[in-house]
């Protein structure tokens, strides 16, 4: 029988971070926990997406050192509106009525309250798996020792046996955050597969920024290939930030793929942790700095055989352009066929425009080296 989820995060107010920060590295990481974000008055530890977020607390604030905000699981978005009903009838200070927060985890949907004492409490529903989508088969994956949760669509155009491609999201997502790009190229004739990276959800196994997450995809490359519907000589990889990272360095393996697109990756995580201070602790924690050249597809160029395409916005606050522009100076100097196309004015997170840019871009790279149907 499956236990019940009952710790969905929590918040504390500390004295003194920097402090709480050196305590709680003491015994977080046994259990699990990483940081995955910090900011010069709060970090947040992640357990996949349990999340413990410390706050430096505010002189002169009635809410000082000690004060805790505390969320638990409910089994259902009825169960949370339930809540706020009787709360509500009975007169409860209500902090937040129902609301979607899915920035701490997919699909999470909460009230927040306070109790007679005065401690904030929120209700929390999130998914427990990936959601059905109506126009896509939900599959499990066969990855690298775990299973990969993630969505196939068939092409809209065209006759089998169909070019295909597998699209891999960023850090914090999954394949549910693909479903919009992988219809529009099942709409362009390929069979589209969005997957979910080990450690997020739909997808076994712990988050590990491009260390066995390659293996997982070479898996998936094989799985694809032997669908009926594909063409196994005709396979791309696209991948969005981390995605991107793990799409590089999985084309760095040699295997039977045409081409591979990256968007925004890090692909040199020791120079992305200096230029970057919000990653600092979390690449610190998670792999250290020895573990940060395997990591790094800038180190394997020699590797990769396959035609790439680089795009990125040159105002990229997080992933600096300077890594695609050194990834793809670097697979020139090798020798290798690269292509660039960098976004004026986008950040890490494309506009409308730029993503309708970004992909006419894309689809014409997948024209001639998949072509089509």
């Amino acid at each position: 029988m499956k236990s019940r989820a009952s710790f969905a995060g929590a918040a504390v107010e500390v004295s003194d971070l920097g402090r709480s920060i050196a305590f709680h590295r003491l015994w977080l990481p046994t259990l699990g926990f990483h940081r995955v974000w910090a900011s010069p008055g709060r970090v947040m530890w992640s357990r996949g997406y349990d999340h413990f977020v410390m706050r430096q607390a505010s002189e002169g604030v009635s809410y000082g050192p000690g004060a805790l905000w505390l969320a638990v699981s409910a089994e259902s978005r009825t169960q949370v509106d339930e809540v706020y009903a009787v709360l509500k009838e009975a007169g409860t200070e209500i902090l937040q009525p129902p609301t979607e927060l899915d920035y701490f985890a997919p699909g999470y949907y909460s009230v927040a309250f306070r109790d007679p004492d005065g401690v904030p409490i929120e209700v929390a529903h999130r998914w427990e798996d990936l959601p059905d989508l109506s126009d896509a088969e939900s599959v499990k994956v066969p990855g690298h020792g775990v299973t990969l949760g993630g969505y196939f669509f068939k092409p809209q155009a065209g006759k089998p046996p169909y070019p295909a491609v597998i699209l891999l999201h960023g850090f914090a997502q999954n394949a549910s955050h693909l479903a919009a790009l992988a219809r529009l190229t099942a709409a362009n004739g390929y069979a589209a597969l969005a997957l979910s990276l080990r450690g997020w959800l739909g997808s076994e196994g712990e988050s590990d920024q491009g260390l066995r997450q390659p293996l997982d995809v070479l898996a998936a490359i094989d799985w694809m290939a032997k669908r009926p519907l594909v063409d196994r000589e005709r396979i791309a990889l696209v991948g969005n930030s981390m995605g991107g990272q793990v799409a590089l360095l999985t084309a760095a393996h040699r295997p039977p793929i045409r081409a591979v697109a990256a968007f925004h990756p890090p692909i040199d995580l020791a120079a992305w942790r200096e230029a970057n201070p919000f990653v600092r602790d979390y690449l610190d924690d998670l792999c250290g700095p020895e573990g940060l050249p395997v990591r790094s597809p800038i180190f394997r160029v020699a590797q990769i055989d396959v035609p790439v395409l680089l795009v990125h916005g040159d105002k990229d606050e997080n992933v600096s352009v300077e890594q695609t522009e050194t990834m793809a100076a670097s697979l020139k100097n090798h020798g290798k066929e690269v292509e660039t196309f960098i976004v004026p004015g986008a950040t890490h997170y494309f506009t409308e425009q730029h993503n309708a840019d970004a992909r006419r871009k894309l689809f014409e790279f997948l024209r001639r080296h998949l072509g089509r149907s």
